[in-house]
């Protein structure tokens, strides 16, 4: 940032060198009132670009050739000598139903245990679902880097009381910590089924320690059945997430809900080689946000260790390649709330404009015309607003920018505090950017003397204007007056 702001002065100095030589000779000016903005810059044509809404979802299609997905990696368990059962029920605050929501229609619990050999299998059984019923489960821990557990669902024959071995669901993250706001901690592995029968079914779910094991880290595995819940579900982990296809404008999905604790919904987007954006707008509505709902993005490495991305203003920076959205909640949670999950690519800037300026002290119209030519005015000792909009090579609007912005008076030194002025402030959806400084005392540098019927010699500074789109050459750069005082000149 200290280069960034060093490189900004010195073509900003430059810049208003070239404009003072150029008036350095220039014959007395009368000074021209405007009423007017700037002309040139501000009638930027936008090419327009709409929002769509995603009405359905499809399944998003992971071949085992594709290298940044994550695709099931499923172990053959030893159901004949499992390790003795030693789970134990968990008394854990759970997270809340919403008091929006008509009526509980979940039913949770969660259970601890160990595994004290690497290979070795903990089962939890049976789990009884009425029709039309949905189970799902989760397994957080053991919270170490050294051990890698995975969780597996299968149907539990009530007859005979066997264990169908072909399972029906199976989470088998790689072990990778990542940093949440709970602490650092690898993505849980969940599972989930829906009773599509007419009648009872029983389950059996299977803690597995793919490797290592540990007699004193436990897990802790958390088992929900619900009643209600959007149609899409169950989509508990990455290898069942549903293909979100986002447009130029982006895309909106408003028809699912966070109903358990525990519901995690994943969707998979897919970024392409030739595109003109870099990063993803990835948000939820204010509801959803206020309820504690988070939307994350993931990037899959070799053995289906999920990464999370880091997020900055909701913007996620992508490659090529293949990527995962979790929604699920750290709070409450209700079947009757439909969040809003929005993705919005955050199109490559190509150039930026300053179309504008305003002022505590002098309004966004004061644009004089003194020697140094036709200027916007802004007294010493106000507030400063420079506007703009960033737009790509071909004009669409790009939303969520960074815009850092340089204001220079190189008639102030270093030391004494006032000869630089910065901000930053991200573009609208119009990619529009408005960022306002605090100016110092101009220094009176420069008197132009001023005649007429009432002749007045005024006193002001040339200063600088730099507005860069963060991470680009993209730059824009104007002159503006830094008004001091004026007198009376008879």
């Amino acid at each position: 940032m200290k280069r960034f702001k060093k490189a900004i002065a010195v073509m900003l100095s430059m810049i208003l060198l070239f404009a003072f030589e150029m008036t350095a000779n220039a014959s007395e000016n009368t000074e021209a009132t405007s009423n007017q903005a700037i002309k040139v810059e501000s009638d930027i044509q936008l090419t327009t670009v709409n929002e769509d809404v995603i009405k359905r979802l499809t399944r998003a299609d992971k071949p085992d050739s594709v290298t940044s997905s994550v695709y099931v990696m499923q172990e053959n368990l030893n159901f004949k000598t499992p390790e003795t059962t030693s789970l134990k029920r968990e008394s854990i605050s759970s997270l809340k139903a919403s008091p929006m929501a008509a009526s509980a229609t979940a039913s949770s619990a969660t259970y601890s245990g160990t595994i004290t050999q690497e290979g070795g299998t903990q089962f939890l059984y049976p789990i009884y679902l009425q029709p039309g019923e949905l189970l799902q489960s989760q397994l957080d821990g053991p919270f170490s880097a050294q051990l890698d557990y995975d969780l597996y669902l299968y149907e539990f024959d009530m007859t005979t009381g066997d264990i169908n071995p072909n399972a029906i669901d199976a989470s088998t993250y790689g072990t990778y910590f990542n940093n949440y706001e709970q602490g650092a901690a690898s993505l849980p592995e969940n599972v989930g089924t829906r009773n599509a029968a007419g009648y009872e079914k029983a389950y059996a779910i299977a803690v597995h320690a793919k490797k290592g094991s540990s007699i004193n880290d436990p897990f802790y595995l958390t088992v929900d059945t619900s009643s209600s819940y959007d149609a899409y579900e169950p989509d508990e982990s990455a290898f069942h997430a549903y293909n979100f296809t986002f447009s130029t404008g982006g895309s909106s999905l408003n028809s699912r809900s966070i109903h358990s604790g525990i519901d995690n919904d994943w969707y998979q987007v897919t970024i392409p080689a030739s595109r003109n954006y870099d990063a993803l707008n990835v948000k939820l509505d204010s509801v959803s946000d206020g309820y504690g709902y988070k939307a994350e993005v993931y990037g899959a490495l070799t053995g289906n260790q999920m990464v999370l991305l880091p997020q900055t203003n909701h913007n996620v920076s992508l490659n090529t390649g293949t990527y995962y959205v979790r929604v699920y909640t750290t709070n409450q949670f209700s079947a009757d709330h439909s969040y809003a999950l929005t993705l919005k690519p955050v199109l490559r800037a190509g150039k930026v404009v300053i179309t504008g300026y305003d002022s505590s002290k002098n309004g966004p119209n004061d644009y004089p015309t003194y020697s140094y030519g036709r200027h916007y005015r802004v007294n010493g000792s106000s507030s400063f607003t420079v506007k703009g909009v960033v737009t790509t090579t071909d004009n669409y609007p790009v939303a969520n920018a960074p815009v850092d912005v340089t204001w220079l008076n190189q008639n102030w030194t270093e030391s004494s505090g006032n000869r630089t002025r910065t901000g930053t402030a991200y573009t609208d959806q119009n990619g529009v950017f408005s960022v306002t400084v605090s100016l110092p005392p101009s220094t009176g540098s420069i008197a132009e003397y001023l005649s007429g019927a009432i002749s007045f010699t005024h006193y002001f500074d040339l200063s600088g204007v730099a507005a860069q789109v963060r991470g680009t050459s993209n730059i824009a750069t104007d002159v503006v007056y830094h008004f001091a005082y004026s007198i009376y000149g008879g």
